[in-house]
């Protein structure tokens, strides 16, 4: 389909359900790579959902549960060709977090609670894209996300090295978890690390031969074999036993009232996370696809995926690029690669469970612990060093947060400092005197042009970014140590980079104004933008410095002030 035709989408079906809009211009010999994406996506996600599930708290067959209707309600209602949803380590960390001290240790209200939860972030999705709020998925920015994905790691792997070890851990808290385990070394089930690193080896391996290659499977197949062979129960290795078989009934979560104000603010949290990883996924598999998307749109789709799979015994899901990655690997080019796989997951629940009866912890756990190890990406934060240092520190100080306070709190903090560091920069935006740069068009700052060329008698400033009430005072105390360094007659203020003015930068302007013209000073405007001129003209400031002292251009103002001298 082509960029025109997803900027006009056309009315009726094809646009209430953009599956067939992705089928728009679809060729048969599409059909095959489509139908073998969804059998990887599928293999790739027998093992990690249910390792995800553990991760949650759950049953691991909650995870399978949460692979058939979301996929199929994405598919229906989501934007993009290729996103896959399915279970994610930050929203089933996030989910135990919430549920587990409201749970009190009763399996079947935690179940309960996953479920409501996982529908209450389908309704806060659902509302917030049909108010077209996709914009709010920004609050989280890279650093935020790369700091928030490193904690999580190893909050995750916190939870999941006991299990590779062969013992139970008694700590709450991820710092005291790491510590339990350094503590406890020594009680390792031998058997049981085989496993978990065998697992891990064959994973990894697979990985470097192919990103086709569906390594976890292997690995948890070879795993339960080996059990079998081996008759590693004996020696301790836990398996998963017996899971229900068929598919998973229609059902709306039972809850009381206060459960509802208890997992309001978490389930906020989770649709933030979910939100963001799933708007920054589709937009970068549309790029790289050529096609376009469109953010609130996903929303619904993600809201509608959520409420599926509370509805049928799953819990909340957000966009998975890795097994996007491996369906685009091969060639997908639409819906049908994800409806596929929730085809084969419903027939491995109906016929197939029996087989994974003798699947080790161990094995779930090193597909998880591989997964996760992998959202620590060193590289992207050596990048934030060399880029902006401020944003590494946010990074890592949403990492700790994370790690020592809690995901959801850690959400809350990297919010936080991500505001105060955009407040820091409105507050505190680059200013420069500027200058003439001989064979060079235009004005630059003398600091970095050390050869511009300025006029005696004449200062031209200019502010980076846009004008009010936090840094108006900056604004005015530059100017007059600018005034107060030279002999000055004119200031002028390149305004091409003041996006926008409020009234006590206006009222700041008038100020300086009346302070320059008591010293014999004139204050001069120039490149105006058109909304900041009318804010002015509405506040007399352009009445008081007059027509004459407002210009278009620096060099405008350069030529008056030369004919001034005259």
């Amino acid at each position: 389909m082509s960029k025109d035709s997803d900027a006009n989408p056309e009315p009726g079906l094809r646009w209430t359900f953009p599956v067939f809009r992705s089928l728009d211009g679809y060729r048969r010999s599409w059909l095959g790579r489509d139908l073998v994406a969804g059998s990887l996506i599928a293999a790739v996600a027998i093992p990690l959902s249910m390792g995800m599930a553990e991760v949650a708290g759950l049953p691991p067959v909650v995870g399978l549960y949460s692979c058939v209707l979301p996929l199929v309600a994405y598919a229906l209602l989501g934007s993009s060709r290729q996103v896959v949803v399915a279970l994610d380590a930050s929203t089933a960390a996030m989910l135990a977090a919430a549920v587990t001290p409201l749970a009190a240790g009763r399996p079947a209200t935690y179940a309960a609670l996953a479920g409501l939860v996982a529908v209450l972030v389908g309704v806060i999705l659902l509302v917030a894209g049909v108010l077209r709020l996709g914009f709010l998925g920004d609050l989280l920015s890279h650093p935020v996300l790369l700091g928030y994905q490193a904690g999580l790691a190893v909050v995750v792997a916190a939870t999941q090295l006991p299990k590779v070890l062969g013992f139970d851990l008694r700590a709450s808290s991820s710092i005291q978890q790491l510590g339990e385990i350094a503590r406890r070394l020594g009680e390792t089930n031998v058997p049981t690390l085989i496993v978990g690193l065998a697992c891990v080896g064959v994973i990894v391996g697979a990985r470097v031969w192919s990103a086709t290659v569906p390594g976890a499977l292997i690995a948890v197949a070879l795993a339960t074999v080996a059990v079998d062979v081996f008759d590693m129960q004996t020696h301790g290795v836990e398996v998963l036993g017996a899971l229900p078989s068929g598919l998973p009934g229609l059902t709306w979560p039972p809850f009381r009232a206060e459960d509802l104000a208890s997992i309001a603010l978490p389930a906020a949290g989770i649709a933030l996370i979910a939100a963001a990883d799933t708007i920054v996924c589709s937009r970068v598999f549309a790029e790289r696809g050529g096609y376009r998307v469109d953010t609130n749109r996903d929303l619904v789709g993600l809201g509608s995926a959520n409420l599926a799979s509370g509805l049928s015994g799953g819990i909340s899901v957000s966009a998975s690029a890795a097994r996007t990655a491996v369906a685009e690997s091969v060639g997908s080019r639409s819906q049908i690669a994800g409806v596929t796989a929730a085809v084969l997951m419903a027939g491995v629940l109906l016929f197939l469970t029996d087989l994974l009866r003798s699947l080790p912890i161990a094995a779930l756990a090193a597909v998880v612990l591989v997964a996760v190890l992998r959202l620590i990406d060193l590289s992207a934060l050596a990048a934030l060093w060399r880029i902006r240092r401020t944003e590494l520190l946010i990074a890592l100080a949403t990492t700790v947060g994370a790690i020592i306070v809690g995901l959801l709190e850690g959400i809350v903090i990297a919010v936080v400092l991500s505001i105060l560091d955009f407040m820091r920069r409105r507050v505190t935006p680059h200013e420069a005197v500027i200058g003439l740069v001989t064979d060079r068009q235009g004005f630059f700052d003398i600091d970095r042009y050390p050869g511009a060329i300025t006029e005696p008698g004449l200062v031209v400033y200019r502010f980076d970014g846009p004008l009010f009430y936090a840094n108006s005072e900056r604004f005015l105390e530059s100017a007059r140590r600018l005034v107060e360094q030279v002999d000055v007659r004119w200031f002028v203020v390149d305004a091409s980079a003041i996006s926008d003015v409020d009234a006590t930068a206006a009222r700041m302007l008038v100020e300086l104004h009346r302070e320059l013209d008591d010293h014999g000073i004139a204050l001069a405007l120039v490149d105006l933008l058109a909304g900041v001129r009318d804010i002015l003209e509405r506040a007399d400031v352009l009445e008081r410095l007059g027509p004459q002292m407002v210009f278009d251009t620096a060099e405008d103002a350069v030529t008056a002030f030369r004919a001034s001298a005259d």
